[in-house]
C-alpha cells in the first residue's frame, strides 16, 4: 500500500468498488454464476474462514446484499452487493467502512482486495468488456 493511500486514509474511512474506479483493483467483478449462487459462495467463503476474522451478519437475497463485519481494535463493516446481469451472470460490488470517527489509514482498500482474493479461491471472475 502506498504512502499516499495511507495519508489519504487519515481522514477517509471508507472505500468502494465501481465500474470506473479511481484506484487500481477497485473495479466491479463479473462472474458466470447466477446471483443466488454468488450469494451462497460469498457466505461459504466468509464462514469457512478464508477471509480472516470476518463474520456474516446479514444476508438479504431480495436485494442481493451480504453484510459482513470484523470486530476488534478497529471494527469494519463490508456490504457486498451482487447484481443480476443475466440469468447466468452476475456482478459484485463491495463497500467497506471503518466504524468510528478516525480514518482507516487505507485499510478499507486493503480489505476489499483481500475479500476478492478470498472469493477467487472459490469462483473465477471473467473479463468484462
Amino acid at each position: 500500500m502506498s504512502l499516499l493511500r495511507t495519508i489519504v486514509g487519515v481522514w477517509k474511512s471508507h472505500e468502494e468498488t465501481s465500474e470506473k474506479p479511481k484506484l487500481p483493483g477497485l473495479n466491479t467483478r463479473y462472474y458466470k454464476k447466477n446471483r443466488e449462487t454468488m450469494i451462497e459462495t460469498i457466505n461459504k467463503v466468509v464462514n469457512s474462514n478464508k477471509f480472516g476474522n470476518w463474520k456474516v451478519t446479514k444476508i438479504d437475497t431480495e436485494r442481493g446484499e451480504v453484510v459482513i463485519e470484523k470486530k476488534g481494535v478497529s471494527s469494519y463493516i463490508m456490504v457486498v452487493t451482487v447484481f443480476k446481469i443475466t440469468p447466468i451472470k452476475s456482478a459484485v460490488d463491495v463497500y467497506c467502512s471503518k466504524q468510528g470517527s478516525f480514518g482507516d489509514l487505507g485499510n478499507s482498500y486493503k480489505h476489499i482486495l483481500e475479500f476478492y482474493k478470498a472469493l477467487h479461491t472459490e469462483v473465477t471472475p471473467e473479463d468484462h468488456k
